[in-house]
């Protein structure tokens, strides 16, 4: 059974972070084939610390409709995932 292709609202909910797995569907490839990309630097929907890949909706979301050079919504999705982190924090404080 073919894996549901996620719609843009459904990316976007995902809040501070998309999924490897999710992203992946969303744009038709593997798992792995998101984590080498985004290695290479040649899949830039987020960030690598350590083991872990971070996936800003709006940045995957501009990817897959080919707009990602706009640095406005490079600045938006870093901003918008510290903002989600500080609120994180500050929950468990």
């Amino acid at each position: 059974m073919e894996k549901q292709i996620p719609t843009t609202a459904e990316i976007a909910s995902y809040e501070p972070t998309v999924p490897v797995k999710v992203a992946a569907t969303y744009l038709g490839i593997t798992p792995q084939s998101v984590r080498e990309g985004m290695k290479e630097g040649d899949l830039p929907i987020g960030i690598i610390r350590g083991k872990r890949f971070y996936i800003y909706p709006d940045r995957l979301v501009a990817y897959r409709g080919g707009d990602i050079s706009n640095a406005d919504a490079d600045k938006r999705a870093v901003v918008s995932f510290l903002q989600k982190l500080i609120e994180a924090v500050e929950g468990t404080l």
